[in-house]
C-alpha cells in the first residue's frame, strides 16, 4: 500500500476534497430528482415534490460517507447517523448567511441586468465547482480500485453538467428557462450555485474535524 493511501486511510479527508466529492455526489441524485419532477404539478409540495427537493442530499451524503474511508461498517453507518442532521443544520446555516450576504446585489439580477451580470455569474459557478478537478486529479493518479473509479466517475458527470450549465448561459437563442420549468430551473441552478457549495463545505469541515 502506498504511502499516500495509507495517510487516506487514516487521516480525515481534506476539506476541499469532501468539498467536491459531496458536491458531485449530490447532483448525481439532483438532476434525476429535478427531472421527475417535472412529471408532478408545478410547486404542489406535495410529499413526492418534496422528497425529490431533498433525498438526494441525503443520498449524497451517505455515498461519500461509504467511500470517502476505508472504516468498519459500523463506523460507516454510525458516521451518517451524527454527521448528516450536523451537516444540514450548518449547511442550511451557511446557505442563509451566504444569502444575506449577497442581499444587496439582488437588484441587479433583474431581467434588464442580464447581459452585465451573466459573466460573473458563470464565473461564479466556474470557481464553485473548480475544487472537482484537483480531486480528480488525485483520485486518476493513485492506486486505481472500484471504489476510487466510482467516485472518479461522479466527479466527471459533475463536471459535464457544470460545463453544459454554463454552455447553456452562453448561447443566448437556447437558455435553461427555454427548456425546462421555473421550478425546475430553480432547483438545478441553486443546487449548482447555493446548495451543493453549502452542504459541500459543511461536510468538508465536519469531516476534517473527526467527530467520528
Amino acid at each position: 500500500m502506498s504511502e499516500e493511501v495509507a495517510v487516506e486511510q487514516t487521516d480525515a479527508p481534506r476539506v476541499l476534497d469532501t468539498y467536491a466529492l459531496v458536491y458531485a455526489s449530490i447532483l448525481l441524485f439532483l438532476a434525476p430528482g429535478a427531472l421527475a419532477i417535472t412529471r408532478l404539478p408545478f410547486r404542489t409540495y406535495s410529499f413526492a415534490y418534496v422528497s425529490l427537493v431533498t433525498v438526494p442530499f441525503l443520498l449524497g451524503l451517505a455515498f461519500v460517507f461509504f467511500t470517502d474511508s476505508a472504516d468498519s461498517t459500523r463506523t460507516k453507518l454510525l458516521r451518517s447517523a451524527i454527521l448528516t442532521p450536523i451537516i444540514v443544520l450548518t449547511g442550511v446555516t451557511v446557505l442563509f448567511t451566504s444569502s444575506l450576504l449577497v442581499l444587496p446585489m439582488s437588484f441587479f439580477v433583474r431581467p434588464e441586468f442580464h447581459t452585465d451580470t451573466i459573466w460573473p455569474s458563470i464565473a461564479l459557478l466556474v470557481a464553485l465547482a473548480l475544487p472537482l478537478l484537483p480531486a480528480l486529479w488525485r483520485r486518476l493518479r493513485a492506486p486505481f480500485s472500484g471504489v476510487r473509479i466510482a467516485q472518479a466517475i461522479i466527479i466527471v458527470l459533475a463536471v459535464a453538467m457544470v460545463a453544459f450549465v454554463v454552455y447553456l448561459s452562453i448561447i443566448p437563442e437556447r437558455t435553461i428557462a427555454t427548456m425546462v420549468r421555473k421550478d425546475v430551473m430553480i432547483y438545478i441552478v441553486g443546487g449548482l450555485v447555493w446548495y451543493l457549495p453549502s452542504f459541500g463545505i459543511s461536510a468538508g469541515v465536519w469531516r476534517r474535524v473527526g467527530l467520528v
